[in-house]
C-alpha cells in the first residue's frame, strides 16, 4: 500500500480524514455540553474554545484546499461547494455564541447555546457527508496525493498540527 506522509492512500483517504475531523468536533461539542449539565464552567469554556479553533481551521483548510480542488477537478465553480462558504459564514456567529457564552452568569441560556450549536452542526456534518463525500471520492480519484500533498503544505505554513 502506497503512503503519503504516513497515511495510506485508499479509496477513502480524503474522506475519511474528514470524518476522523468531524468525530473529533463532535466529542469537543459533546464535551461542552457535558461541562455545562455539570455546572464546570471551566471545562466548559476550555471545550467550546478548542471545539470553536477546530471548525473554523476545517473551515479554512476546505475553503482553501478541498473546495477549489473540487470545482477545479469537477469543472463545477457553483454547486454545493460554492454554497458551502455562504453555509459557514452563517455559522461564525454560532460558534462565536458558543466560544463567548457566560456559562456562570447565564447558566438557563448556556445549555440552549450549546443545544443549537451542536444540532445545526451535525446537520451540516449529515448534510456533507451524505451528499458530498461520494462526490468527492468519485472526482479525487485519481487526485488524491495532489491533494493530501496540498494539505501538508497548508498545514506547515498555517501551522496548524492537527490533521484534519
Amino acid at each position: 500500500m502506497q503512503l503519503v506522509f504516513g497515511l495510506p492512500i485508499t479509496a477513502e483517504a480524503l474522506t475519511g480524514r474528514f470524518r476522523t475531523s468531524h468525530r473529533a468536533r463532535d466529542r469537543l461539542g459533546i464535551e461542552a455540553d457535558v461541562a455545562v449539565f455539570r455546572g464546570d464552567w471551566s471545562c466548559f469554556r476550555r471545550a467550546a474554545c478548542r471545539t470553536g479553533q477546530a471548525i473554523e481551521r476545517l473551515f479554512r483548510l476546505a475553503e482553501t484546499i478541498l473546495f477549489p480542488a473540487y470545482q477545479s477537478a469537477s469543472g463545477a465553480p457553483g454547486g454545493p461547494t460554492g454554497v458551502i462558504p455562504g453555509e459557514h459564514a452563517h455559522m461564525h456567529p454560532l460558534i462565536a455564541a458558543l466560544a463567548g457564552a457566560k456559562a456562570e452568569a447565564e447558566p438557563r441560556a448556556c445549555p440552549n447555546t450549546v443545544e443549537t450549536f451542536l444540532l445545526f452542526m451535525l446537520r451540516r456534518k449529515l448534510k456533507e457527508e451524505s451528499v458530498l463525500y461520494s462526490r468527492y471520492d468519485r472526482i479525487f480519484a485519481g487526485q488524491r496525493v495532489r491533494l493530501l500533498r496540498a494539505q501538508a503544505w497548508w498545514t506547515r505554513t498555517s501551522g496548524w498540527q492537527t490533521t484534519i
